[in-house]
Order: structure tokens, then C-alpha cells, then sequence
């Protein structure tokens, strides 16, 4: 049965890749959902607008989150309301690691806005996945969406992954200037089994 995980986000070479809302690895997030993602050493983050459709674009870490999207970063609250996220889980090696967070660092010292259609969660996600040589192109196939983008990264991925499903939770672990940099300590309450699979679409089996 499945039951709470602690996931090891190792602090040079695993990242991880989330889609809010989707129930599984091989069910989509009913209204869309939103992308997210998870840095070496597990630092959570994503790529948000300033309204519902457009504005500014705004890199969300973990301050953030607690204070517009809790439900995102504590298990509490993301089974109050409630919100299953499902995340590919993958041991990329230290060059790709940092390639991805230095992505991440990258958009936020310069965002470029924010649209529903073309550049909004997933465009940016997609954006620190193929720096990391996860996706073959720097663009999601198809239209821009969480599912979409995760679909891509497993046919795509050169490491290989593990899918979990559930509720998250990400508590940071010491004190500093940068919450994209701090360690976290990452739980989660699987509410299904998790998937494993090999790269480049290989594998797919339960664990």
C-alpha cells in the first residue's frame, strides 16, 4: 500500500520535475494543472504570473509559496485542499544538476513576463529541462502544458525516473540568504504506487 516517502533530493545530482494536480503518472491534471520544479539538494520552485491570464512573471521559491500557495509546500494544507502532485524524480549527474538550478537562478534575475498561452509555467520549466539535456528542445511539444512537458521528459529524458503521487511537503533544512540554495527535507504522502522507468521512454513498471 502506498505510504508516507521521504525522498531523497541528493544536493548534487537529483532534480525533480512536478505537475500540480494530476492524480498519476498516467492520468492528466483535470483543469491543466501547473508546473513546478524541485532543485538539487530540494529547494522547491516555479514560474508564476502576476494575475490569472498575464502581468509580470515572478520565480516562486519557498517563502513564496507558503505565503500564495501553501497547499504546494505543506502537507497539511495540500491534503486540505486537496492537491495530488505527481513528479518525475531523476539522478541526472552533477553537471546537469547544476545546469538546471543555474536555469532556474537565470530566470529569476530576469523574468520576461508571463502569458496563459505560449509562455507561462510549463515554457519556463521547459526551459531549465532542456539545459539539463533532459528535453531535446529548448520548447514543449505541442501546446504549452504541465502534462504535456512531463509526457516529454519521459519519452525524452536520458536518466532514468521515478513517478510518485501524492502529497507534498518541503521543510527547509538550516537558514540562509537564498531559499533556492538551502536544503530541504522532502515528504511525501503517496497516495499511489510509484512508477519507475528507464531513459528515453524505456521501462514504465510499478515499484
Amino acid at each position: 500500500m502506498p505510504s508516507p516517502i521521504t525522498l531523497r533530493i541528493n544536493g548534487e545530482t537529483t532534480i525533480a520535475y512536478i505537475v500540480r494536480f494530476k492524480p498519476s503518472h498516467t492520468e492528466g491534471p483535470p483543469d491543466g494543472g501547473h508546473s513546478d520544479c524541485i532543485l538539487p539538494g530540494g529547494a522547491p520552485v516555479g514560474y508564476f504570473g502576476t494575475d490569472a491570464v498575464g502581468g509580470k512573471g515572478i520565480v516562486f521559491s519557498y517563502a513564496t509559496y507558503l505565503t500564495q500557495r501553501r497547499h504546494y509546500v505543506t502537507l497539511a494544507n495540500a491534503r486540505t485542499e486537496p492537491c495530488i502532485s505527481t513528479m518525475l524524480v531523476l539522478d541526472v549527474g552533477r553537471r546537469r544538476a547544476e545546469a538546471f538550478r543555474d536555469a532556474w537562478l537565470s530566470m529569476r534575475a530576469k523574468t520576461d513576463g508571463f502569458t496563459i498561452a505560449g509562455n507561462n509555467c510549463s515554457t519556463h520549466a521547459s526551459r531549465a529541462c532542456y539545459a539539463a539535456g533532459l528535453i531535446s528542445t529548448h520548447e514543449v511539444d505541442g501546446i504549452d502544458t504541465p502534462n504535456n512537458l512531463y509526457d516529454q521528459i519521459v519519452s525524452e529524458s536520458p536518466a532514468a525516473w521515478k513517478s510518485y503521487s501524492g502529497y507534498l511537503d518541503f521543510k527547509p533544512i538550516g537558514s540562509g540568504a537564498d531559499p533556492l540554495m538551502l536544503p530541504y527535507a522532502v515528504t511525501l504522502d503517496a497516495t499511489v504506487v510509484p512508477t519507475i522507468g528507464g531513459p528515453r521512454g524505456g521501462g514504465g513498471s510499478t515499484l
